[in-house]
């Protein structure tokens, strides 16, 4: 390669990078996954960071700087948002906060993100932040968002056609969402963030029999002791599926396979 090729290829590469990474916050891996998918040059900072509890978590100094930088904070409506969002807006005040389900009308449980229905609209949610505060790239934008909403739609169909059971149980009501879109009954091991005492589980155990339910899904977050006593007596498998993955939309196909 000679000299002027190798000009000629250098700044290729120098113009081909983009010169303005949008700096993005949000409270949840998931969230980030729905962004990445419209906007997959933002550089985006997750204030709860994989394994840790969105009810519990205390950001650390890096995360906190991260906030500093940022334009824009998606939040979700977890216990996380509500104790730190006074103290992030004092840290940026000119950030841009946004709630992940603006256009949603939901219930107090916050998992918004599991529900190909719901996601459409939170990707929505996403676009029309991204063209207010990066116009320039608003084409772009709009192009990936048409595409992830296809992809979306054929997973709500694929749904539809592929899952045959009408109940599972689970230890903590995350899947609430994805129960509601598919017209399923998701049955909760936890009951008002208490484990369950031994009537309840015989309870539980008494409905799985009536209605057949051959799922157990159990977030890797939480305790599998009640899911393997339960799946004992009624014979059913025990799946491990965590509602905290960075794609949403990989989680949601992984739901649809264990109830198929």
């Amino acid at each position: 390669m000679n000299v002027s090729q190798w000009t000629i290829k250098i700044f290729l590469i120098i113009f081909t990078i983009p010169l303005f990474a949008l700096n993005i916050s949000v409270t949840i891996l998931p969230q980030k996954g729905v962004i990445e998918n419209i906007a997959p040059n933002a550089k985006i900072n997750v204030m709860v960071p994989p394994g840790n509890s969105p009810a519990i978590y205390s950001p650390n100094f890096k995360q906190l700087k991260e906030i500093k930088n940022s334009k824009i904070y998606f939040t979700i409506g977890v216990p996380f948002d509500k104790k730190y969002i006074n103290k992030i807006k004092k840290i940026n005040p000119n950030i841009k906060i946004v709630y992940f389900g603006k256009y949603l009308k939901t219930d107090k449980n916050p998992h918004i993100w599991l529900s190909p229905a719901f996601l459409q609209l939170e990707a929505k949610v996403v676009l029309d932040t991204l063209i207010e505060v990066d116009p320039k790239n608003k084409s772009t934008y709009i192009k990936n968002y048409k595409r992830y909403i296809y992809k979306l739609a054929e997973l709500e169909e694929k749904g539809f056609n592929k899952i045959k059971q009408k109940a599972f149980i689970t230890f903590h009501p995350s899947f609430h969402y994805f129960a509601k879109d598919f017209h399923l009954k998701e049955i909760a091991i936890q009951k008002e963030g208490k484990e369950p005492s031994f009537s309840y589980l015989a309870q539980i155990i008494n409905i799985a029999k009536k209605e057949n339910i051959k799922t157990i899904i159990i977030s890797p977050e939480f305790p599998t002791k009640y899911a393997k006593i339960i799946a004992n007596k009624i014979h059913a498998n025990i799946k491990i599926i965590s509602p905290l993955n960075e794609y949403p939309e990989h989680t949601i196909n992984q739901l649809i396979k264990a109830l198929q």
